[in-house]
């Protein structure tokens, strides 16, 4: 994304900039709400032209001016705001026609006087009632380039497309990628709190996302491409995901399904947990919706650094994190501090080598041999009296592994054998931090898939 010329829209709250992100990117990434300061952090995306040119969106937080925002993010919005326009090749300004003409849009106009040459001045929302007329008082902001819009709705936005398109070169364009040379996409989940946004900046190390100690700073699925070592990855900073019973804000339940949409999105999740409330039943409600999505996990014990610690905490705290976290147990576990930096260093390596097993295509060969010895070691159980074989296996697909077990019976396996051959294939084939997935195939042509 580094190379993609980079379009940013900018505005007070609630004048439909988020709308029109997700009218441009084609798809409902932003969260919407008639609440203002519903977007919180920069949240991008990769748009593609009709003719395949592609170009970054960024959708920033509302800009607040005066001694009393509304919003108690203002100024950490407005710095954000703030570095999305300092790399910006496009600036799409948006005030809201219906409203008229407003001091805050005037103060927003005046730091953009010197990138007028790249602002396009959009006056939304004129569908509604005598909002049309309102246009031409716009044009004392002292900005060249005004187009009126809905964004709702979608009209005037075909003449931003073209103004926008005016500036993204022919070599933008590329094919898409095969998944298994794509961007490892890696999503960051937990309860509200656990320092999932600090995470995120010191992965990314930008200050990319709003960190406060204020419980659901974070609402939209925040995303980050990077490369280290060569290597790219799409870092998705989610909202923390509370029990539906302790969610009652109806911004707060928008975020949280928003966050589920991040973890089917995603490659493998980052598990946090604190570290100075331990592991409770809500963080086990959170890392299942992980494993439902088949996805890859690893667990992170965050603030590690606040307190004392004996030298046998870590495996208490791990004993018990593998005790509540059972479904879990291929997930590697470490103990970090996203404040200070403490042994996140760990966590790329780990992600590479979790994700080469995420993604490999094993030989069939290799698969009956792990099969055979595990058979040999321990028979699987007779299914109502008769005896179960396996005739061979096969692979289906990748991310995650999954396996088709061709058997004389078509009655799903056993929890324990099915454990059993999950721990023998996972170590035989190094599949650190995967869930694997069996389906079972009978001649007949019936088939049952077992996670």
């Amino acid at each position: 994304m580094a190379s993609l010329k980079k379009v940013v829209i900018v505005g007070r709250p609630n004048v439909g900039k988020s709308t029109l992100f997700n009218r441009l990117a084609g798809k409902r990434r932003a969260l919407i709400h008639d609440l203002p300061g519903m977007t919180r952090d920069r949240l991008t995306d990769v748009v593609e032209l009709d003719d395949g040119r592609r170009y970054e969106l960024t959708d920033t937080g509302g800009l607040e001016y005066g001694d009393t925002p509304m919003s108690a993010f203002a100024g950490e919005i407005r710095e954000q705001a703030q570095r999305a326009l300092a790399d910006a090749d496009f600036i799409i300004f948006v005030v809201d026609g219906a409203a008229g003409l407003l001091a805050e849009d005037r103060d927003i106009a005046q730091e953009l006087r010197s990138e007028a040459a790249k602002t396009v001045l959009v006056v939304n929302k004129t569908d509604r009632k005598d909002a049309e007329e309102s246009v031409p008082e716009f044009w004392e902001l002292g900005l060249e380039r005004v187009l009126s819009m809905s964004a709702e709705h979608g009209d005037g936005v075909d003449d931003l497309v073209d103004a926008i398109a005016e500036i993204v070169p022919a070599e933008s364009a590329q094919d898409d990628e095969d998944d298994a040379n794509g961007p490892i996409r890696v999503a960051i989940i937990g309860r509200p709190n656990v320092g999932k946004s600090s995470l995120l900046n010191r992965l990314t190390q930008q200050e990319r996302a709003v960190v406060s100690p204020i419980s659901g700073t974070t609402r939209d699925a925040i995303d980050m491409e990077i490369t280290r070592n060569g290597r790219p990855y799409l870092i998705i900073d989610t909202a923390g995901i509370r029990r539906k019973g302790k969610t009652t804000d109806e911004a707060e339940k928008l975020a949280v399904i928003s966050a589920r949409k991040a973890i089917e999105r995603c490659e493998i999740a980052l598990v946090m947990i604190d570290a100075t409330e331990g592991v409770t039943g809500q963080d086990a409600t959170v890392a299942g919706y992980a494993e439902d999505a088949g996805k890859a996990a690893m667990l992170l014990v965050n603030k590690w650094d606040v307190g004392e610690h004996a030298q046998d905490d870590y495996k208490k705290f791990e004993d018990q994190t593998r005790f509540r976290l059972k479904f879990l147990s291929y997930a590697p576990l470490e103990f970090i501090s996203a404040k200070t930096g403490r042994r996140v260093e760990k966590i790329f390596p780990k992600i590479d080598a979790i994700i080469d097993g995420y993604r490999r295509k094993f030989r069939t060969s290799d698969l009956n041999g792990i099969l055979e010895r595990a058979v040999t070691a321990h028979n699987p159980p007779s299914v109502r009296g008769k005896p179960r074989r396996f005739y061979y296996v096969t692979q289906l697909k990748s991310g995650p592994p999954t396996f088709a077990l061709f058997s004389n019976v078509d009655e799903p396996l056993h929890f324990s054998y099915r454990r059993y051959l999950e721990n023998q294939f996972r170590e035989a084939l190094v599949l650190p931090g995967c869930p694997i997935h069996f389906v079972i195939r009978a001649r007949k042509g019936m088939k049952r898939e077992q996670r």
